[in-house]
Order: C-alpha cells, then sequence, then structure tokens
C-alpha cells in the first residue's frame, strides 16, 4: 500500500512539474511581445439562423502593449452554403490573458462585406471570444476558442460558433 501510495504521489508531482510554459517563472505574455495567428490553420464552424454551415479562415495579428494585454486585427473571409453567401471581415481589437495559464477573453469590433446571391451587405459585428493558449513549445500555440458575435444589420446574422487557430508568440 505505501508503495502504490508513493508512486501516485511522485505521478502527482510528476505532472504537476511539468506546467504548460516549460516551467519558465515569467509570464509567456508580457509587453513587446508579438503574437501571429497562421491563417491556413485557422477555421470557423459557425451556426447562426441565417446559415446552416459555415466554414472560414481568418489570420490574426497582435501586440503586446502591457503584460497580459493584447492589441489584435483580424482579416476574415467566410464561405457558406457552398461558396453562394461570401462574407470578407476586417476588425480590431483586445485580448486579456489570464496570468501565465493561457486562459483568454476578448473583444473585437469587426467590418463586414457580406455577398449573398448577388447582393451586398454591409455590417458592423462586434465579437466577444474567450479561449485557450496550449503551448507546443516555447512560440507556438495551439489555441481553441469559443466566439459570440453580433449583426447591427440583422440580428439573424449574429452567431456563436467555435475556432481552432495555430498561433506563433515571438520578439523582434
Amino acid at each position: 500500500m505505501k508503495k502504490l501510495m508513493m508512486a501516485a504521489i511522485g505521478l502527482m508531482m510528476a505532472v504537476s512539474g511539468n506546467a504548460q510554459y516549460l516551467n519558465d517563472p515569467t509570464t509567456p505574455f508580457y509587453q513587446g511581445k508579438f503574437y501571429l495567428n497562421a491563417a491556413c490553420s485557422s477555421t470557423t464552424l459557425a451556426y447562426s439562423k441565417a446559415t446552416d454551415f459555415q466554414l472560414g479562415i481568418n489570420a490574426k495579428a497582435g501586440y503586446f502593449l502591457i503584460d497580459n494585454v493584447m492589441a489584435v486585427g483580424v482579416v476574415g473571409f467566410n464561405s457558406v452554403n457552398n461558396g453562394d453567401n461570401r462574407t470578407f471581415e476586417l476588425g480590431a481589437g483586445a485580448r486579456y490573458y489570464f496570468d501565465t495559464v493561457g486562459i483568454y477573453a476578448g473583444a473585437i469590433a469587426k467590418y463586414a462585406h457580406q455577398k449573398s446571391y448577388g447582393v451586398s451587405v454591409d455590417d458592423f459585428r462586434p465579437e466577444i471570444n474567450a479561449g485557450y493558449a496550449f503551448f507546443l513549445n516555447r512560440n507556438i500555440t495551439l489555441e481553441p476558442e469559443v466566439y459570440y458575435e453580433h449583426s447591427f444589420k440583422d440580428s439573424d446574422y449574429s452567431g456563436f460558433g467555435l475556432r481552432l487557430g495555430l498561433s506563433i508568440y515571438f520578439e523582434m
């Protein structure tokens, strides 16, 4: 019984000792660091009243203004219902990281130009999101994210979704 208990304690110590950011005592989200989210790795699966299925790509770039606070710029393209409905998005916002754990929350103000069956619509669509930056190594993360996007033009275009992105954190 003692051996089993010691093995369990040893296992817990080994698991807790291998922290998210490679046992570095400093925060990975500090002032002056840059952020890029690869466009080819960031896909969006979303559902709203206006669409059945949406698949899109987007690119994000950011800069940490102060520790744990990042300014973000976003460019995106979404295709809905086999390309019959296309949306181009451009936006800016901020993201806050909760200490070194990688959990974050953000808000983005986006302009969207949507072309649906030959009809163009311009819209303001603010978004709130929350996610987790899971570090694969010191600079590369896998970031699952949930979001809600609100349309001021037509509430049918408001919706929620899930994103999965591959990001790089680096210094210049």
